[in-house]
């Protein structure tokens, strides 16, 4: 019976996965085998731009954004820097470096130096940074960086809440983010919900900031819907003698509206073509082409889709040559930059 017992345990711990135990840069740099060798990452790639309220929201709109799409959002904060550390370009440049000298196992138990990614952007009181690419996955939960992006609010809300520019600069990107995934914002996800952390901040609930991003995303969409429109309406109103009144549940015309056409020329036409029947009715339709960009000629259902502005040309050159001394990042005695994830 014993012998039974024996195989029975051991067929069992063989097909029973071992759990993952929960690896941090600090225990990894703890538990690290005398001479083991370590692989070092390549250099962790960033943007390092910062933005305007409205340039983020442009810059999204033009994100071509690969799939899988994104499925949640979570917000953090940074507890330290605070917004009275902060320095811009400096503090963002050490992180970076803070980073890239960290320790972690890989999926084989490889030790490692370097994440090769981190948070997607920090909102601090100069305007939004770009850090990891917002394309592609990042890291800020442990077990849950799959199809997630994170944001950062510089800052440590456990006793205050943030407060504008940083609260004013979070809510639209959290809106613009959303808005731009297709994402339910009452489903936006806290650091905390899967960890013992307070992140973002015990004062940062859920009933405060949600209702907040849910009106800027109403009078985004409100917004977006006037300006779309008054450019067709203008059209409309200067060919009104032209343009023939029409049926709106008939095919053609269900047809023309949603290839963004402006209006009928004509009454349907029954025509044969080939021995067969068909129904012709001929639409207005326009061309717009900014003086003196004579190569870039668009309908204007093209013209009505595309983002308001193009995004500004990234700083990965001006990073390159950044010369600008960097203050090193000392970790505090809580590391909010803990390694909770997995790297890509």
């Amino acid at each position: 019976m014993d012998v039974i017992k024996a195989l029975w345990r051991g067929i069992a711990r063989s097909i029973s996965p071992s759990p993952k135990p929960r690896v941090s840069a600090r225990a990894v740099s703890s538990n690290t085998r005398s001479g083991e060798e370590v692989i070092k990452s390549p250099p962790m790639e960033i943007i390092g731009e910062c933005l305007s309220n409205d340039e983020f929201v442009r810059y999204v709109e033009a994100l071509d954004i690969p799939n899988p799409l994104p499925t949640r959002i979570f917000l953090h904060h940074t507890w330290k820097p605070t917004p009275e550390t902060w320095r811009g370009l400096s503090t963002i440049m050490a992180m970076k470096a803070y980073y890239e000298r960290q320790l972690w196992r890989d999926s084989q138990g490889r030790l490692r130096e370097g994440w090769t990614a981190g948070p997607h952007l920090f909102v601090a009181q100069d305007g939004i940074w770009l850090f990891s690419d917002l394309r592609y996955d990042g890291v800020g939960v442990y077990g849950h960086n799959y199809r997630t992006r994170h944001l950062e609010m510089v800052g440590d809300y456990d006793v205050n809440k943030p407060t504008d520019p940083i609260l004013e600069s979070t809510i639209v990107a959290l809106g613009a983010l959303h808005e731009r995934l297709g994402l339910d914002v009452h489903k936006l996800n806290f650091h905390r919900d899967f960890s013992s952390k307070s992140c973002p901040g015990w004062v940062v609930t859920k009933e405060w900031i949600i209702p907040l991003i849910d009106d800027w995303i109403t009078e985004y969409r409100r917004t977006k819907n006037q300006d779309q429109g008054a450019l067709r309406q203008s059209l409309q109103r200067m060919i009104a003698d032209l343009l023939l009144p029409t049926n709106p549940h008939t095919a053609l015309v269900k047809s023309a509206e949603a290839r963004g056409l402006l209006g009928a020329l004509t009454n349907e036409v029954p025509m044969e073509i080939d021995d067969r029947a068909y129904i012709v009715q001929l639409f207005a339709e326009a061309l717009l082409v900014p003086v003196p960009e004579w190569d870039k000629v668009q309908s204007l259902d093209e013209f009505e889709r595309q983002p308001s502005s193009q995004p500004r040309p990234g700083l990965r050159a001006a990073l390159t040559a950044h010369s600008e001394p960097v203050s090193p990042l000392a970790p505090p005695p809580t590391d909010p930059y803990h390694f909770d994830g997995t790297i890509r």
